[in-house]
């Protein structure tokens, strides 16, 4: 007897007045590890059927010995191989006494004591109540859920409305009406089975309970869940469980039957739009499949479909006896009982989601069905609330939601229309396509013309454009006015496995989003320092599953985490290698170094001759995405504001953070937990260290130049602490119970962890993300002006004094945009143009403008305000004629032009970028989670 249901009250049962008479079916077939539980719970049901008739198809185990143990040898019925289970329960039926209801059974799925019961409670409410099915529990866990009713979604899903893995806690249990009931446990009348013409023969396994369900929609039938009524179910046939199974490839079956279902039942117009949409979604989920690493699931796939596609006169005739049959309008049924067309597009983001939080935080291996997950030991016994709003029941959710809402309210200035840019953010360009021509392009259109090789940060940007129809500027914005959220994201994922508390594990997720929020990088339009510190949490995660599962895979997919963010903060790579390379030699020694030797080499493949000028240059490591001088003014913080995270500049919420310190220093106290603590501050120590280092400081990488901004080192810093507070905290209130003094402690402590996050929430909200971050239209050069480079032609915009120096620059278009500030000529490239602009400026002549129309040249400015002597000295110029200007500033155009020379060009380049692009793509596949082995 299967024991762990909850009978609840039993209802008024006037039925039992005169009680309806039942003949219970078992179809068997090789399912003696079951059975004998099946045939317990059958016999000690509450209200017992009439009859029992058991139906062996040719079953090659001790199936038969098992049922004559059991049952009288006139009640047990032979049915040859091959036989379906609609025929196996006409075979059942022929003979039989016949009773007002059938009830049929599966001899993998055993009844609650009160099941029949509880069925017969809704099924006898209304004559036009034609089936009723129970509540399907997994068996052997007993309480996971598998269906409360089933519908079908318009790709062929079998659609549940249950999450995976969804605990019975009673949520569902109110009876309803339903498209169909599986028929495990199903109780249908025989006189509605008889007038239905039993189950589709060419559907033997699956879907033929959804089938019959519809049918019986069509002919006015009403099928009924009676959640009450609970059956425990192992699925043999859908988890390849059971030996010598109908469908020894069951997703081809499954396939096969689910398209069959649909197309025989669609309506007219809908059935050639359906047969479209699934041999379409067929080729586009077969594709994914094999991207997944899933060749015999794709074959499946598209050979399921092919099965029906290929016998259209199957086909035709099923539609014909459906329609024959029909008394109900298809699109009545469809809209009361069918599932939203969005569900379909639901599940593929619900699979995205899902594929990217393995990326982020690799997800268990799946067996069969069921995960074997790598949980702690306290996870075992967690369960959500099951009282209050459902708010209150998902704490993560409702911070995410807090989160974004005071995201949204911060980022008030800097939404509307235009470019998002300011301090070291410079204006998207016009749509994704402009990134990737500039990725692969052998010379770029800036300054006087250049070859060098594209950052790899444009090719994340240029993607997500992609995704969001193009729109390159979105991209940029969401990146940069949602990081913290991403940040806190990849920050819980990473709390799953350093904490057991639920609790620690959402504090440590906010508390990391809103350093993000609150370190500056956001309102000096940081884009590189977002990115990388919301990559960080998942290089994390991934090193520590690499050290306890050392695989190439593991390390190809930290590899790609750790090449994503040193592309926007190269010293990303450093702060990650020094301890990568430790861990490595302590934990895996020998074995693990060829995963660790992949994760450090492959930013080095990806990123090209970019990551190797960073080798030749050092300086290069600490100049992240965007302009190099953000114009922010002094980033030499003090050694007390480095110690609390702060890197300079505007943004930073100077004192939110000092709790976390205390904290941090407090959290070495507990020795149980020290050693763990001791790692998270040997990590803040080293990227301290390096936060030390770089502050004050200036780069120079060949092209450009300008202070180093520590905002990366300084945040892990913080993190490092909060982690280690974290792991001293986790599981520490329940060993406080009997100690009340400590206790109290514990509160203050809790209060203090509480008060810096509260304050940075707080002071996000009302500072915002705008000054320097701002929205609006790039002018490095007046429009028309810009609207003259669609011909070639180049603005010379010069700023500065000749006491104090000019400071020269070439414009194309309207300005520089994001990525073009990494391929600027270098210095050596523009001493000619130097040259040139000095004569200019001191005995100019026509020779010089040529030389500079040479470069494409055609127009000189001056931004207001326009220094005097600048002026008299061009005024004087031959062959400059004056032109209009805004107000402050100067304009001069050439009337004279010079031999154009061929800018600098690689014919390499290409082909290196679209190679790289082609092990990018391979690496995320070799690296992407394969297909779990399942068909449910």
């Amino acid at each position: 007897m299967i024991e762990g249901v909850d009978e609840g009250l039993v209802p008024s049962r006037n039925w039992l007045a005169a009680p309806p008479s039942v003949t219970a079916v078992i179809v068997c077939r090789n399912g003696a590890g079951w059975l004998p539980q099946v045939l317990d719970a059958l016999a000690s049901l509450a209200h017992l059927p009439q009859a029992v008739v058991a139906v062996d198809v040719s079953s090659t185990d001790q199936t038969r010995e098992i049922l004559a143990r059991y049952l009288h040898p006139a009640s047990i019925r032979t049915a040859p191989p091959g036989t379906g289970f609609g025929d196996a329960v006409r075979v059942a039926l022929e003979g039989s006494a016949p009773t007002d209801w059938v009830w049929l059974l599966h001899d993998d799925s055993a009844p609650g004591p009160d099941a029949l019961a509880h069925l017969l409670d809704q099924a006898t409410q209304s004559e036009d109540i034609g089936i009723a099915g129970p509540k399907l529990r997994e068996w052997p866990s007993l309480k996971r859920l598998l269906e409360v009713g089933v519908t079908i979604s318009g790709t062929g899903a079998r659609e549940t409305g249950l999450e995976r893995g969804e605990p019975d806690q009673g949520q569902h249990d109110r009876p309803r009406d339903v498209l169909a009931v599986s028929t495990a446990g199903m109780l249908v009348r025989r006189r509605v089975l008889e007038d239905l013409g039993g189950f589709d023969p060419r559907l033997p396994l699956f879907f033929d309970d959804i089938d019959l369900g519809w049918r019986a929609a069509r002919r006015g039938y009403r099928v009924r869940v009676a959640p009450s009524s609970v059956f425990f179910h192992v699925e043999a046939a859908a988890t390849g469980l059971r030996p010598g199974s109908l469908a020894p490839r069951p997703r081809r079956e499954m396939r096969r039957a689910a398209t069959y279902t649909l197309l025989a039942n669609a309506s007219r117009p809908g059935f050639f739009w359906q047969s479209v949409r699934l041999f379409l979604g067929t080729l586009l989920r077969a594709l994914v499949l094999l991207l997944a690493k899933a060749p015999r699931e794709a074959a499946d796939e598209i050979f399921g479909v092919l099965a029906v596609y290929r016998r259209p006169f199957a086909m035709l005739a099923a539609r014909r006896r459906r329609a024959a049959a029909a008394r109900v309008d298809a699109r009545s049924v469809r809209e009361r009982l069918l599932p939203s067309p969005l569900i379909p597009y639901r599940h593929g983001l619900d699979a995205l989601g899902e594929l990217v939080n393995t990326l982020v935080g690799p997800a268990p291996e799946m067996t069969g069905r069921r995960a074997a997950v790598e949980l702690r030991p306290e996870d075992d016994d967690e369960e959500l609330p099951t009282t209050g709003s459902y708010l209150s029941r998902h704490p993560w959710l409702t911070t995410m939601l807090v989160l974004t809402l005071v995201a949204f309210v911060a980022s008030r200035s800097v939404i509307g229309s235009g470019f998002l840019m300011g301090g070291a953010l410079l204006p998207a360009p016009d749509g994704a396509g402009a990134w990737w021509s500039f990725f692969t392009a052998g010379s770029h259109d800036v300054s006087i013309g250049s070859d060098v090789p594209a950052p790899g940060y444009v090719v994340p940007l240029a993607l997500l454009a992609t995704l969001l129809g193009g729109n390159a500027d979105l991209a940029v914005s969401i990146v940069v006015l949602a990081g913290a959220l991403l940040a806190a994201l990849t920050a819980h994922r990473l709390g799953r496995r350093l904490f057991a508390s639920p609790g620690v594990r959402l504090w440590w997720g906010a508390t990391y989003g809103l350093l993000v929020a609150t370190s500056g990088a956001l309102v000096q339009g940081r884009i590189g320092t977002v990115v990388a510190l919301a990559a960080a949490p998942a290089i994390v995660n991934s090193a520590y599953l690499l050290m306890t599962r050392p695989r190439v895979t593991d390390g190809l997919r930290l590899g790609l985490w750790l090449t994503l963010a040193t592309a926007f903060a190269p010293v990303t790579y450093l702060l990650a290698a020094g301890p990568l390379l430790v861990a490595g030699a302590i934990l895996l020694r020998r074995r693990g170094w060829p995963s660790i030797a992949t994760a450090l080499l492959l930013p080095w493949l990806l990123l090209g001759s970019w990551m190797w000028r960073r080798a030749l240059d050092p300086g290069a490591w600490w100049w992240e995405a965007g302009r190099a001088n953000a114009d922010v003014g002094d980033l030499d913080p003090p050694t007390w504001q480095l110690a609390l995270g702060h890197a300079g500049g505007p943004g930073i919420a100077t004192y939110a953070t000092a709790g976390l310190l205390l904290l941090g220093v407090l959290a070495l106290l507990r020795r149980e937990t020290r050693s763990a603590v001791l790692v998270a501050w040997a990590t803040g120590l080293w990227v301290l260290g390096w936060a030390s280092f770089g502050a004050g400081a200036t780069f120079t990488d060949g092209i450009s130049g300008g202070p180093v901004w520590v905002g990366v080192p300084a945040t892990l810093w913080i993190a490092a602490l909060a982690a280690a507070a974290g792991s001293a905290a986790d599981g520490l209130h329940g060993r406080l119970a009997d100690r009340p003094v400590r206790r109290r402690a514990f509160a203050v402590l809790v209060v203090l962890a509480l008060v810096g996050p509260a304050v940075a929430l707080t002071w996000w909200a009302v500072r915002g993300d705008g000054d320097p971050l701002e929205r609006g239209t790039p002018d490095e050069i007046p429009a028309y002006l810009a609207a003259r480079a669609e011909d070639g032609r180049s603005t010379l915009v010069l700023t500065g004094t000749r006491e104090e120096g000019v400071t020269q620059r070439v414009v194309s278009g309207d300005g520089t945009r994001l990525g073009d500030e990494a391929v600027m000529p270098s210095p050596e490239d523009l001493r000619s143009l130097d040259v040139d602009v000095r004569l200019l400026l001191s005995n100019p002549s026509t020779g010089v403008l040529e030389r500079l129309g040479s470069y494409g040249i055609q127009s000189i400015y001056l931004p207001a305000p326009a220094n005097p002597d600048l002026v008299d000295a061009l005024e004087a110029a031959p062959g400059l004629e004056p032109s209009g200007s805004p107000e402050g500033s100067r304009v001069w155009t050439f009337t004279v032009a010079g031999e154009p020379h061929e800018p600098p060009s690689s014919a390499v380049r290409p082909w290196v970028a679209r190679g790289q692009l082609a092990l990018l793509l391979v690496a995320v596949v070799v690296a992407a989670p394969g297909r779990a082995r399942e068909v449910r």
